[in-house]
């Protein structure tokens, strides 16, 4: 008797095991239809809606992964892999950020540089990158008197149109020059290149994804005000307020720290990477589901007339297959 339930439950274990390994090895499926109501219509290829109503997409097929891409700037499958915009499709090309300056006396700390030639830090031979960034022949890009001379906020807006297609660094030189009132904090506000394309699409490359690294001229001399940066002296940052130090907890609002009057002057440089100008970030999609969640439908809604092609990428993944459907529409979104 206990022999036969053994047995029993073997082949029991035994289908089980069957049904998962069936499972891992099937191919991912995915069946979308949409709702046509409510001033929405689909003809098996086109979905047609006013825009600000909401397309409601009937989902079926249950599979582990599922992505949305709306069609939409920024938001396209097509440019899924993307890291650079062609050429050719810009129309304009700007560098932008706004400058806050704060206390003191700020007339003349500050220098922006690019340059087409520049080698790049080496990051870990300090002495040499030192002497890399004040000897090398940087182009100015923003003047010492260009930039403000009291404490307030200044947009900037520079053409980068001359450097389309070139590997550029952009660098930073923070020298303070007056220590007899304090020594100016200065915040670089959404810093972004910004391309404009010739179909009135945009795409932006912020300031993130620029690489900054500082180049801290005077810490060998472990000034009192910086003997709070324990570690990385050379090329590092803080998350508090040190002075005359780089702050990049937040890189739409990154700043370089004041100092108080009578102390020592400040010196530091922000070299980025090498960059080029017509970079982009890849196009993004909504994740609507992962191996353990359920999804029978999904609601979206477009706000601008035009034509999108909305794409839903659905996978799976396991140790024993891999496998992808994609599902596009043409959405016709009318005024």
């Amino acid at each position: 008797m206990k022999l036969n339930k053994f047995i029993i439950a073997l082949g029991v274990a035994g289908l089980a095991f069957t049904a998962c390994e069936n499972e891992f090895n099937e191919d991912v499926q995915l069946n979308v239809n949409i709702a046509a109501e409510n001033g929405v219509s689909f003809d098996g290829k086109t979905i047609t809606v006013k825009a600000g109503t909401p397309v409601n997409f009937r989902l079926a097929g249950d599979p582990d992964y599922l992505t949305f891409f709306s069609g939409e700037a920024g938001k396209e499958y097509k440019n899924r892999e993307r890291v650079t915009v062609d050429e050719s499709e810009i129309e304009s090309s700007k560098l932008m950020f706004s400058l806050q300056g704060q206390y003191g006396k700020p007339a003349n700390i500050l220098t922006m540089y690019i340059s087409e030639d520049f080698p790049g830090l080496a990051k870990n031979d300090f002495k040499a990158d030192s002497v890399l960034v004040e000897t090398h022949n940087w182009n100015t890009l923003i003047a010492a008197n260009e930039f403000p001379t009291a404490a307030t906020t200044t947009p900037y807006e520079l053409d980068m149109t001359p450097y389309m297609g070139k590997r550029i660094a952009i660098a930073i030189c923070y020298r303070g020059q007056d220590n007899t009132a304090a020594q100016s904090r200065f915040y670089f506000k959404n810093m972004q290149i910004l391309n404009t394309m010739k179909n009135g699409q945009q795409s932006t490359f912020a300031a993130a994804s620029f690489g900054f690294t500082p180049v801290n001229m005077c810490q060998a001399l472990n000034f009192t005000d910086q003997k709070g940066m324990t570690s990385n002296r050379e090329y590092g940052t803080m998350t508090n307020n040190t002075s005359g130090i780089w702050n990049f907890v937040n890189t739409n609002n990154f700043f370089i720290h004041s100092s108080n009057a009578k102390t020592d002057l400040k010196y530091s440089w922000l070299v980025s990477n090498l960059l080029v100008v017509n970079a982009c970030s890849p196009d993004d999609g909504t994740a609507l589901k992962n191996v353990s969640q359920s999804l029978d439908s999904y609601q979206y809604t477009y706000s601008n007339p035009g034509t999108y092609t909305a794409t839903f990428v659905a996978s799976n993944f396991n140790y024993k297959k891999e496998s992808q459907v994609v599902k596009e529409y043409q959405v016709v979104v009318t005024e």
